[in-house]
C-alpha cells in the first residue's frame, strides 16, 4: 500500500489515494469500465460475460464500477480488448492517514491575512450559493453549521444520511461556511453560503475513487456551484478526470488540496487542468514545509474550525487551505451570480500576493471580489452585493445638500427577511450622523434588531418590536448595517438609512 507523509493538527488530514481492489474478496477485483457511446448500451452484456456485479453506475460518464470474480489482470485484459470499452482501470482507493503534530492554539490570523473582513463589506455570501464538501460527511448537530446544510448523499453506505463519523469533513465545512456573527464558535469564509455534504469516505477515512466521481456528478447535478476536494494522491485516474470535466462543463468550480508530501508537484485531482489547486501558506506568506509546491494558488493552511459534537479545533494542512479558497469562491458567485468558474479562477489568480512555490500566489479575498465587480465594490449605501436580496426587493436613494450643510445621502429600501437570517447592507460614509429606521410591514410586532459594524465589530445596536431606530456618529469609512429578527415567519419591511456622503 502506498502511504503519503501527512501533517495533521487536531482533526486536520489530507486524504491520499492509491490504486487497489479495496474490500473486494481475494481473487476478485473492483474495476471501473468506461464504455464507448455505442458500447454503453451493451454494458449489462459486458458485465454478464465476466460474471461481474455492478456496484456503482456513472451514466453521465458512460461508466460503471464492476466487482469481477476473477483476478484483476485477467479482467482488465478482457475488458481492454473489447471494442465496446473505452478504458478499464482499477477502482482507486481513497484513505486518510494521521501523523500527530505539535498543537497550535486556535487562531484567526488567516482572516486578516487574506483581507476577509474587507471582502465581507462587499458580500457575506448568499444562501443561493451552495458549496459541496466531498469528504467524510458533515456533523449536522455542530452548532456553527446548524441550518447551513442542504440535502446531501452518502456514497459509502448508499443512503441520504451524510453525517460525519470521522471529523475531517466537519472541519472542512467549518472553514468554508461556519455561521458567523452568531456569538459562538468561529467565522466561516462565506457566511450565508450553504454546504452540501457528500460523503465519499467512511469512518476510517477510506473510500473508492468511483464513489468520489459519483459524488462530483451528484453535487453538480443538485445545484452546487463550488466543490471542495480536500483529498489527493499521486495517481491520475480517468474516471475522476472525466468527472471533474463534467463539473467544469456544467459551470461548477472544483477546488482541491495540493497535498502534504513536500513534493514539487500537486497530487491528483489538484493537478488536473479543470481543478483549482491550493497549497498551504503560513502567516509570513511562505509555503509550509509539508505543502506540495506547484499549485496555482496558496491560502492560509492553519484555520480555526468546527469539530464533531460541538467542538472546535485548529485545522492545519492543505486540506485546511483548500476550503479557504472554496469559501472565497462562494463569495464571488454570491457577488456576481453570472460569473463562470474560469472568471472566478482568473480573479483569484490575478490578484494573489506573491508566494514562492505556487504559480500565482496567496489569495486576497477583497481584491478578487473587486476584480470581478470593479463598479460594484464598496457601493455607496446600497445593499451588500450578494446579501440575499429577495425577488422584488427595491432600493432607492437621493442626495440632499444646502448652504453650509454637509451633503447627506438617504436610502429607501423594501424587502423581506427570512426566519433566522441576517441581511447585510454596506454603507460608505463621511463624517457625521448616521440614522437608520426599520419598520415591519407584516402582521404582528416581532422583535427586530439593527447593528452597525465597522471592521467586523459592533459600533452600536438598536432593538424594537415592529420597528427599530439606530443613531450613530460615524467617520469616513465603510460600515455594515445588519438586519435581523426572531420571527418564525418571513418579514416584509421598509428601511431608511440617512448618512453623510463623502
Amino acid at each position: 500500500m502506498l502511504r503519503a507523509s501527512l501533517l495533521v493538527l487536531a482533526v486536520g488530514a489530507l486524504l491520499s489515494l492509491h490504486a487497489g481492489a479495496g474490500s473486494a474478496s481475494p481473487g476478485s477485483a473492483r474495476i471501473v469500465v468506461g464504455f464507448t457511446q455505442q458500447g454503453y448500451a451493451h454494458a449489462a452484456e459486458v458485465a454478464s460475460t465476466l460474471d461481474a456485479q455492478v456496484v456503482a453506475r456513472l451514466p453521465e460518464l458512460r461508466a460503471e464500477a464492476l466487482l469481477v470474480p476473477v483476478g484483476p489482470e485477467t479482467a482488465l485484459a478482457a475488458l481492454r480488448a473489447d471494442p465496446r470499452v473505452r478504458y478499464a482501470e482499477l477502482d482507486g482507493h481513497v484513505h486518510a492517514l494521521r501523523v500527530p503534530n505539535d498543537p497550535y492554539l486556535p487562531t484567526q490570523w488567516s482572516v486578516t491575512k487574506i483581507r476577509a473582513e474587507q471582502a465581507w463589506d462587499l458580500s457575506t455570501g448568499s444562501a443561493r450559493v451552495v458549496i459541496g464538501v466531498l469528504d467524510t460527511g458533515v456533523d449536522p448537530r455542530q452548532p456553527d453549521l446548524e441550518g447551513k446544510l442542504v440535502a446531501g448523499y452518502d456514497y459509502v453506505n448508499n443512503d441520504q444520511d451524510a453525517s460525519d463519523d470521522n471529523g475531517h469533513g466537519t472541519s472542512v465545512a467549518g472553514v468554508v461556511a461556519a455561521d458567523s456573527d452568531n456569538r459562538i464558535g468561529v467565522a466561516g469564509y462565506c457566511w450565508a453560503c450553504r454546504v452540501m455534504p457528500v460523503k465519499v469516505l467512511g469512518a476510517d477515512g477510506t473510500g473508492f475513487m468511483s464513489a468520489l466521481a459519483q459524488g462530483i456528478i451528484w453535487a453538480t447535478d443538485h445545484g452546487a456551484r463550488v466543490l471542495n476536494l480536500s483529498l489527493g494522491g499521486p495517481g491520475q485516474d480517468v474516471t475522476l478526470t472525466e468527472a471533474t470535466q463534467y463539473a467544469w462543463l456544467h459551470g461548477v468550480l472544483v477546488v482541491a488540496a495540493a497535498g502534504n508530501e513536500s513534493s514539487l508537484a500537486p497530487d491528483y485531482p489538484a493537478a488536473l487542468p479543470n481543478v483549482l489547486s491550493v497549497g498551504a501558506s503560513d502567516r509570513n506568506d511562505d509555503l509550509y514545509g509539508f505543502s506540495n509546491a506547484g499549485a496555482r494558488v496558496a491560502a492560509p493552511g492553519e484555520n480555526s474550525s468546527t469539530g464533531r459534537g460541538g467542538t472546535y479545533v485548529s485545522f492545519l494542512g492543505t486540506s485546511s487551505a483548500a476550503p479557504v479558497v472554496s469559501g472565497i469562491a462562494g463569495l464571488a458567485f454570491s457577488l456576481v451570480p453570472g460569473v463562470t468558474p474560469a472568471q472566478v479562477e482568473r480573479a483569484l489568480e490575478s490578484t494573489a500576493a506573491p508566494v514562492a512555490g505556487v504559480v500565482s500566489g496567496r489569495v486576497d479575498a477583497c481584491a478578487a471580489l473587486q476584480a470581478l465587480a470593479p463598479g460594484l465594490a464598496a457601493p455607496a449605501g446600497g445593499p451588500a452585493i450578494g446579501s440575499d436580496a429577495q425577488p422584488g426587493e427595491t432600493a432607492g436613494g437621493k442626495t440632499d445638500s444646502g448652504s453650509g450643510v454637509a451633503k447627506r445621502r438617504t436610502k429607501f429600501m423594501g424587502g423581506s427577511l427570512d426566519p433566522g437570517k441576517t441581511k447585510s447592507i454596506v454603507v460608505v460614509t463621511g463624517v457625521g450622523l448616521l440614522q437608520a429606521t426599520m419598520k415591519v410591514r407584516s402582521a404582528g410586532r416581532p422583535a427586530i434588531r439593527l447593528r452597525l459594524l465597522a471592521a467586523g465589530r459592533v459600533v452600536v445596536s438598536a432593538r424594537g418590536r415592529g420597528a427599530a431606530r439606530l443613531r450613530a456618529r460615524v467617520g469616513a469609512r465603510t460600515y455594515r448595517l445588519l438586519l435581523s429578527s426572531n420571527s418564525r415567519k418571513p418579514l416584509r419591511y421598509t428601511l431608511t438609512v440617512a448618512y453623510p456622503s463623502r
